[in-house]
């Protein structure tokens, strides 16, 4: 397959370029939008004395992998991949840390689209004793 990309009359910049296959390519072109984000995404302590979360959510179509991801900090801070490649709706942590924890899952469809984050699970407390969900 042969791609050609070619300007359309405006001076060139990355917003007025166009892809297109070449003539007598046996490629298709086809626009799509990306996956639409987890919902329903939600974590439980697995016991009440342990410091192990899992955090479930619901399929995203054609999705082939997620990423977890994890703050520490507040619903709306930094998050971090804690966990990638995951192939099911649902994943258990290791022993976490004292703190609090708040998570968020991305779908990735074949290898080339990601979802955008879903929403934050509320905050789950580890404390020396175990985990706390207020």
């Amino acid at each position: 397959m042969v791609l050609a990309l070619f300007a359309t009359g405006l001076p060139a910049s990355a917003s007025n370029w166009a892809l297109a296959l070449a003539a007598g390519s046996k490629g298709e072109a086809q626009a799509t939008t990306g996956p639409s984000a987890p919902a329903n995404v939600s974590d439980a302590c697995v016991s009440p004395t342990s410091k192990l979360i899992t955090v479930t959510w619901n399929a995203v179509a054609d999705a082939s992998t997620y990423t977890v991801l994890k703050s520490t900090t507040t619903t709306t801070g930094s998050y971090n991949s804690t966990a990638t490649g995951v192939t099911t709706t649902s994943w258990t942590s290791g022993t976490l840390t004292s703190g609090n924890d708040w998570f968020k899952v991305e779908a990735y469809v074949g290898t080339k689209w990601l979802s955008a984050q879903s929403a934050a699970t509320g905050e789950t407390t580890i404390s020396t004793s175990g985990c706390i969900q207020p």
